[in-house]
């Protein structure tokens, strides 16, 4: 055969796992796969046998889908008979482990595991162990804080892991399928699976039907509905056309039929079977066996579609006996080896087909007879319509009665139950007397369904159901025999750092309260403001089924709880403790991992982090938490803080600290002010709390005090650096076209603007001696440029031309004494260049430059005063926090508005000298434009022909029209 062909025989189940994974895409196309290469199977499996042993065998009566392909090989390979029970025998011995196949590179094989999640092995040969290197200096330098960062890992508080899931490293959907519970049955001893159970539990849904005379089976066959699902409609849909059915139960049971993936042909074959089941009752009462014999007895091989059903069928009826009356019953019973002889039988599908009529009537004459001693013996509890296989078989008719449960839930829309759930629950209490099932073991099991859909849908409308019916199932005042016959059903449990055994209904709320208490053990991760409401209903759930913890969470919390605090404040306190610390560890991790992308130290990615935590468990958790416990979110805050704190403290304490200290400090400090907002927010000056001895203030001044002034004194020299390069290069040009000043001023004031926002956004705690240091800063680099303005002028004096001598009088102690003449006073070419370098337009830019200095500072000091509010209001929130730990009602004093306003007074002196020079450059100005660019036209024109044409009347004009256009550079000042 090819190779396909030898894949087809041996793996069987890989060709359905393959089947199944195509399935998500195209399911009509995978089922047509599936049932090609099953028939392919089938085709080479006849073929093969069609001659084994040297002779034909008779395939009629053989299940091929259920023959193992191996076996078939050897018996053709060495000519042996083949052998049927022995083909099915290795076929299911065969499925227990992986399918191994022959190839070249040696044996390979399909894993029942998924090995995606592990991936692929190691191709390096792992390195010998041997004495580890010395470290070398530079490195562990470099290590040093990410290794003090990794130690908080293991500090108080941090290092909790949840003892039955490490949710840090799981993800909320891969949790949940794996917190799917059990509630801690007996296991079945015999081979039944979940179909079997499906299947069974409608037989016995059917039989009760019968028993109670509420259905009837007409033999006339019924018209074939052209759709499956009919007669299902779901909650969110509605029906307006009532059903045209034949009574009110064969309505519901259709749709139950419909919910429990009944075909209709079982369902025809059953109800043909048991329409007389009232015959098989023992002293009145009916069981399960009872049930599996009707339907022995009365259904023949003909009445199967196909040979692999009737199989299937049988061994699933001769299962239910073997777990029911070998697995479940007495050992006293002296028939117990004559019963597994006889089951024996049954299991033997072939022999059981091929044996007399009368042989098949004897092997359920024995079963019946043995069935009807075990109902002979004594019951336990005396209650009414107690039978023996109530408590005997209680974790398997419980599982029954799951499964019939199990159809309230619409098959067509996940998480929703169908409009007929409550007409489907009543008809379930007909099978209360087989199953042994009462009000109350009804309403936990109902629960635990309702619980368990909702922890694979997570639809809040069946948590809420769960929760009405779990206080119905608390309002229960059961009488003694009741309540020691729930008592027998026991059922293993394993939580809270205890194992036992409790009864059905107990565990049930043991079971959904664990599931609960390990999600709200770490609500940050599970939880959002999305969902809230299911956080709320869990919520309320934990708090209805809680019960004594032995985990000794007590002992090993961060922050205890006060003494005379009740039950259920106790649990929140744990729950809100326990949360935290799983979500601080969880951010632990991020920023660890952050650190290395961003280059950040961890310590500022995690108070981010935490930032976002805390705003979460304010918004969200918070308001719900403290409905039921005031404390909450103190509770919270605290923790949060504690945690935070205990990290600085690590770091703060090393030997020497890192460049990033101001931005450590800062953002410490910013997640200190959030959490004092939140606790000021929620409770206000009420500061008196039990929790305030955990509330030790970070103390963030200590360190960033020195620093702040460190750093301001470097912010100074660069500033004034800068001030004094610019304004060495100005040419007094006009920056541009509508804003006539000069580009230096516009770069100082740039630069001192940044360096006030960085003062202020550094978020460390600032105090007056910082701002006074700021503003001797700004007021240095502002002086240092007027002065510069001011030694570029020239005095006035020596624009002035010197007097005539003709015109000069002065007294003289000598009037006969001869007159010297006077000559004029030469300019030095220093003088000379700056003369030509303060022409009118420059000096108008000048004069626009000091009206935008003091434009400037008024405005800059608008902006500190303003910032220095936000300042003295974090302060109070600092102090605030100082309060509820020292449960004081004073706070440090702030600095009035008297002693702020008295620092910016340093600005006055800037606008002084800023008002000065303007006054001397107006001065200036006119007496420049005047006696030195007008000298030629002016003064060497006076005296000159007559007396009429040297009046000043003549040359205003000229005047005018010299400074006119100079007054456009007056932009700011013209006014």
């Amino acid at each position: 055969f090819p190779p396909r062909s030898l894949l087809l025989l041996r793996a069987p189940e890989t060709l359905e796992r393959f089947c199944a994974a195509a399935a998500a895409a195209a399911m009509d196309s995978a089922a047509s796969l599936l049932e090609a290469y099953r028939r392919d199977r089938r085709r080479l499996l006849g073929f093969l046998l069609s001659s084994a042993g040297g002779r034909a065998v008779d395939l009629s009566r053989v299940d091929l889908d259920a023959v193992s392909a191996d076996y078939a090989l050897d018996c053709v390979a060495s000519g042996a008979q083949f052998d049927a029970s022995e083909a099915t025998r290795r076929y299911f011995d065969d499925r227990r482990y992986p399918i191994m196949t022959s190839s070249p590179s040696g044996n390979s094989y399909f894993l029942l595991s998924r090995p995606e999640g592990s991936g692929s092995p190691p191709k390096k040969v792992a390195p010998d162990i041997g004495p580890e290197p010395p470290a070398e200096e530079n490195s562990s330098r470099a290590r040093k804080h990410s290794d003090s960062f990794e130690v908080a890992v293991n500090i108080q508080g941090a290092s909790y892991v949840l003892k039955d899931l490490n949710l840090a490293n799981t993800s909320p959907q891969h949790a949940k399928e794996m917190d799917l519970l059990s509630l801690g049955l007996p296991r079945l001893n015999a081979e039944l699976s979940d179909d079997d159970l499906r299947e069974t539990a409608y037989e016995v849904l059917l039989a009760s039907l019968f028993v109670s005379g509420k259905l009837y089976f007409a033999e006339e066959k019924r018209e074939k509905k052209p759709k499956f699902l009919k007669g299902l409609r779901s909650k969110t849909e509605g029906s307006n056309s009532a059903p045209q059915m034949e009574n009110y139960y064969t309505h519901h049971l259709d749709l139950i039929r419909v919910q429990m993936e009944i075909s209709e042909s079982m369902d025809t074959l059953a109800k043909r079977a048991l329409r007389r089941i009232g015959s098989k009752m023992v002293q009145g009462q009916l069981d399960v066996p009872c049930i599996s014999l009707q339907l022995l007895s009365s259904v023949g091989k003909f009445d199967f579609p196909t040979e692999r059903l009737r199989v299937q069928w049988q061994r699933r009826q001769a299962n239910v006996l073997e777990e029911l009356l070998l697995f479940s019953a007495s050992r006293e019973c002296s028939m117990s080896e004559t019963l597994r002889i006889v089951l024996s039988k049954l299991k033997n599908t072939e022999d059981w087909v091929v044996s007399v009529p009368d042989g098949r009537i004897e092997v359920l004459t024995i079963i019946e007879r043995y069935n009807t001693r075990l109902s002979a013996a004594p019951k336990k509890f005396g209650l009414k319509g107690e039978t023996y296989h109530w408590t005997q078989s209680y974790h398997f008719n419980s599982r029954l009665y799951e499964k019939l449960l199990s159809s309230v839930f619409d098959m067509l829309e996940d998480g929703q139950l169908v409009e007929e759930a409550d007409e489907i629950l009543e008809t379930m209490k007909l099978t209360w007397p087989i199953l042994g099932i009462t009000q109350k073991l009804h309403d936990a099991l109902y629960a635990w369904a309702l619980f368990q859909k909702f922890a694979q849908t997570g639809e809040i409308l069946l948590l809420k159901q769960t929760d009405l019916q779990i206080q119905k199932l608390k309002l229960h005042n059961n009488v003694r025999e009741a309540e020691l016959y729930i008592d027998s059903f026991v059922c293993s449990v394993e939580g809270f750092g205890s194992n036992g055994t409790l009864n059905l209904v107990d565990s049930a709320l043991l079971k959904i309260n664990m599931w609960c208490h390990r999600q709200l053990k770490n609500y940050h991760l599970y939880f959002s403001q999305a969902n809230c409401s299911i956080f709320e209903s869990m919520l309320n759930l934990v708090l209805l089924t809680a019960a004594n913890l032995t985990d000794d969470d007590e002992e090993a919390m961060l922050i205890g709880t006060s003494l005379g605090s009740t039950p259920e404040s106790t649990l929140i306190h744990i729950l809100v403790v326990r949360s935290i610390q799983a979500a601080y560890k969880n951010a632990l991790i991020s920023a660890d991992g952050q650190s290395k992308a961003e280059f950040k130290h961890p310590l500022i990615l995690l108070a981010s982090e935490l930032k976002l935590l805390v705003e979460k468990e304010c918004s969200a958790f918070s308001p719900v938490l403290h409905k039921y416990y005031p404390e909450a979110g103190r509770v919270a805050l605290t923790v949060f803080h504690l945690l935070y704190g205990q990290q600085l403290e690590l770091f703060l304490e090393g030997s020497d600290h890192s460049e990033s200290l101001k931005e450590i400090l800062g953002a410490s400090n910013s997640f200190e002010l959030c959490i004092a907002q939140k606790l000021y927010s929620m409770y206000g000056e009420a500061a008196g709390s039990s929790l305030s001895n955990f509330l030790k203030p970070y103390m963030i001044d200590r360190f960033s005090s020195p620093i702040i002034l460190q750093w301001l004194h470097a912010q100074h020299e660069n500033v004034l650096e800068w001030t004094k390069r610019t304004i060495e290069i100005e040419d007094w040009e006009p920056l541009s076209v509508h804003r006539k000043l000069a580009t230096s001023m516009v770069e100082v004031f740039r630069i001192v603007e940044e360096t006030i926002d960085q003062f202020f956004n550094s978020s460390l705690p600032l105090d007056i001696v910082h701002l006074r240091s700021l503003l001797i800063g700004i007021t240095s680099s502002l002086q240092v440029y007027l002065l510069h303005m001011e030694n570029q002028q020239v005095s006035r004096a020596t624009l002035l031309p010197v007097a005539p001598v003709l015109t000069r009088y002065a007294e003289s102690v000598n009037p006969f004494a001869k007159r010297k003449l006077i000559e004029p006073a030469v300019r030095e070419e220093k003088v000379a260049n700056k003369l030509n370098n303060l022409t009118v337009p420059k000096l108008c830019v000048k004069l626009n430059t000091l009206q935008y200095i003091r434009d400037q500072l008024d405005t800059i000091e608008e902006g500190i005063k303003q910032s220095w509010v936000d300042v003295q209001s974090a302060v109070g929130l600092l102090d605030y926090l100082s309060c509820m730990t020292s449960e004081g009602a004073t706070s440090k004093s702030s600095p009035s508005d008297e002693s702020i306003d008295e620092l910016f007074t340093i600005f006055d002196d800037v606008r002084r000298t800023a008002v000065n020079i303007t006054d001397t450059i107006l001065n200036f100005i006119g007496t420049r434009a005047v006696f030195w660019d007008m000298r030629d036209l002016l003064l060497f024109s006076l005296y000159r022909t007559s007396v009429e044409s040297a009046r000043m009347e003549i040359f205003i004009p000229t005047i005018e029209q010299a400074v006119n256009p100079n007054l456009g550079y007056l932009d700011m000042f013209s006014q």
